[in-house]
């Protein structure tokens, strides 16, 4: 079996050194990065329990403070959660495009980025990772059970918070089935950034002829998508995504000037 990292004095070497390497860097940052490496190495899943703080300190050679600053940078981009009390620690977190989409609106803010640029953005993404998942289709590179999550939920008797979320669990299958992370995510952030915006100005209640405008150009995006239609497939999603942006903000069209703000 091999040995726990603690226990590794070969690594605990090779990290020490690697944090005297980088004298011209906090000793904060450079223990979150190798907190987060240790985490792609190790292959831990999201909610797997990392060292203390103490056994951090002792392994890196740091004090207790640096490490408490290092887990908090990581805390703060979503990577890691550090629970209080009896029991608590620093653990795994799921990392998630709202969450990065939150770190992103950080740099648009400071840029002075306007929402219409977001829009944009989100417009063109959809309309790419839609085109990435037909392909895959294509090239029978995909999971069936993702493929069988594409058909479309019966909205008749969904409230209006189950409609959303289905219609934005549409989305997401189809940034799982582009295969692409990098991409995904960025979709993923940025669609967090354009819902979690825009949907706040529509009306608390969606209609049915909303409702069934979304259905149903869902459904020809899909069988584009199942049919491995590249090019139909991107001009569906873009298509869509621009009558959806009219729909939720058609009352309230200067949204689009609206700085985007960290949040």
């Amino acid at each position: 079996m091999a040995k726990p990292a603690a226990d590794d004095p070969i690594r605990n070497l090779a990290t020490r050194r690697a944090i005297a390497a980088t004298r011209g860097e906090k000793v904060s940052r450079t223990v979150a990065r190798l907190v987060a490496r240790s985490i792609a190495d190790d292959g831990l899943s999201p909610g797997a329990s990392l060292p203390s703080e103490q056994e951090m300190a002792k392994n890196f050679g740091v004090g207790r403070a640096s490490v408490r600053e290092g887990l908090r940078l990581l805390e703060a981009q979503g990577l890691v959660t550090v629970r209080q009390g009896l029991g608590g620690g620093p653990s795994v977190a799921e990392p998630t495009g709202a969450a990065f989409g939150d770190t992103m609106s950080m740099y648009l803010q400071a840029n002075d980025i306007r929402f219409a640029e977001v829009v944009e953005a989100v417009i063109e993404m959809e309309g790419l990772t839609a085109a990435l998942a037909a392909g895959k289709v294509a090239g029978g590179d995909v999971d069936p059970d993702l493929l069988r999550s594409l058909e479309l939920e019966d909205h008749d008797n969904a409230s209006n918070r189950e409609f959303i979320e289905q219609s934005l669990g549409f989305h997401d299958t189809l940034r799982q089935l582009a295969g692409n992370y990098p991409i995904a995510l960025m979709a993923s952030a940025l669609a967090h950034l354009y819902s979690d915006r825009a949907l706040g100005f529509h009306a608390s209640e969606w209609s049915e002829m909303e409702r069934g405008a979304f259905d149903d150009q869902h459904a020809v995006i899909a069988r584009a998508v199942l049919a491995g239609d590249v090019d139909g497939a991107r001009s569906l999603a873009v298509a869509h995504m621009r009558e959806s942006v009219t729909m939720v903000l058609g009352e309230n069209p200067t949204i689009n000037q609206d700085r985007v703000d960290w949040k």
